[in-house]
């Protein structure tokens, strides 16, 4: 079944951090994308003092980190 992709929307219900390039960003929605079933969405702001390239991206679950994914920074 698809999630609601109007309030209340589903949020995670354990704590989501991401790091960019080891700097905390900041998480504006981690959940249930809404009008899909099965797919989870981080949706965060670039930090600044991220320089621009590669820079390494980290999701941290329950206090568990995700494997490493590169972005690209500009």
């Amino acid at each position: 079944e698809a999630a609601p992709s109007q309030e209340p929307l589903a949020r995670a219900t354990q704590e989501v951090r991401v790091t960019v390039g080891g700097i905390d960003a900041q998480v504006l929605f981690a959940g249930l994308s809404p009008g899909f079933a099965g797919l989870f969405q981080v949706n965060i702001v670039v930090p600044e003092g991220v320089e621009s390239g590669d820079a390494e991206l980290i999701v941290y679950s329950g206090g568990q980190p995700s494997q490493t994914a590169t972005v690209a920074v500009r």
